[in-house]
């Protein structure tokens, strides 16, 4: 559940109290973590499209799981649904793929991220379609602070699967870090989208919407 953990630790930053946000907010992130237009969703990309993204794939294990997910109505049924959900999508492909996510994982946790990003890019040249190691990768980009790269892995993943809703939250989070209000709200109803029952999120997004409604009066 590595991926989804640094997910749902990366989305509470959007729920610090305003004078915290301001403190860590957009002015404040290293050069690396800003990100050209090519990143930002709706400049010359587009977010996940909502059909897109409810779409099932024939025979994927977690099309069940999903459905299930948007239909619980209990907070707590739902996270752990979610849990389930992610660590399928970080399943390897193969057992060499497991092996250089081993490595990864253990270089990732000595603070060695070069290597693990060797690893992790090792995987995806043995498999270009390996969703787990793009979200792998996008989470050491993330960590080491370079939005720009771990945009394009998320990028990535989605293209292969989706319905990643951590994924997801990654982006939107990452919008919202970076300034990009408004380009994090659509992304952020797409998760929604996926997993409705994430309450702490909806908030976020009917505050959101508020405040720009008000700015807009």
């Amino acid at each position: 559940m590595r991926f989804f953990v640094t997910a749902l630790l990366a989305i509470s930053f959007i729920f610090l109290p305003p004078v915290a946000i301001a403190q860590t907010g957009p002015e404040r992130l290293p050069p690396s973590a800003d990100l050209p237009d090519d990143k930002i969703p709706g400049a010359v990309g587009e977010p996940p499209d909502t059909a897109v993204v409810e779409q099932a794939s024939p025979e994927n294990p977690i099309d069940s799981m999903l459905v299930s997910l948007k239909r619980t109505r209990s907070e707590q049924a739902a996270a752990a649904i979610a849990g389930r959900i992610d660590e399928e999508l970080d399943r390897s492909s193969s057992a060499t793929l497991s092996l250089l996510f081993k490595w990864a994982d253990e270089a990732e946790n000595d603070e060695r991220h070069a290597a693990a990003l060797d690893f992790l890019s090792e995987a995806i040249a043995l498999n270009p379609d390996d969703v787990a190691a793009y979200r792998r990768r996008a989470v050491v980009h993330y960590t080491s602070g370079d939005y720009a790269k771990t945009m394009d892995d998320i990028r990535t993943s989605l293209e292969l699967e989706p319905r990643d809703f951590a994924a997801l939250g990654l982006m939107a989070t990452i919008l919202d870090k970076t300034g990009h209000t408004e380009a994090a709200l659509d992304v952020w109803r797409q998760y929604l989208t996926l997993y409705p029952g994430d309450r702490d999120v909806a908030a976020h997004v009917d505050a959101v919407m508020q405040q720009l409604a008000g700015q807009r009066l």
